[in-house]
């Protein structure tokens, strides 16, 4: 059966775009978008316009988008077929602590020296991309 090069091209650009789809990276990081969208609509309107302190309404917002992450990136992103939740789960707590700790720090640090505080949020959570991300897969879900 004869193919038209339109219809060749077709069947490699789906191959390309379901390799992309299954890779645990940009799965991780269409969740951690996600995730980092639903934390930074938080903190704004529990800051801005809640007035809550600054430092609270991070806390809030922080926390409040963790079971989304973590679910998501435990089936979807790692795919994680255990049924020992709880194992995960302590991994998973000790890394959003240290990550809650570095945000808050970051945060509180930055906008003392001036940095406006969405600015030091979107900061805070890029310098910790990386080391998340080798955590999940090497560490959490693996």
């Amino acid at each position: 059966m004869y193919r038209s090069r339109e219809e060749t091209d077709m069947e490699k650009a789906k191959q390309i775009s379901r390799k992309v789809y299954e890779h645990s990276f940009v799965r991780y990081v269409a969740i951690g978008g996600t995730t980092f969208v639903i934390d930074f609509s938080l903190l704004v309107f529990l800051h801005s316009f809640m007035h809550a302190p600054l430092l609270v309404a991070a806390t809030i917002s922080y926390w409040s988008s963790i079971a989304f992450n973590f679910l998501a990136n435990r089936f979807w992103t790692f795919g994680a077929t255990e049924t020992h939740i709880a194992k995960h789960a302590v991994a998973y707590g000790v890394l959003l602590g240290a990550n809650y700790l570095f945000t808050i720090g970051f945060i509180a640090g930055a906008t003392h020296l001036g940095v406006a505080y969405t600015i030091a949020k979107v900061m805070a959570v890029a310098v910790q991309i990386p080391w998340t991300y080798v955590a999940y897969k090497k560490v959490i879900f693996r």
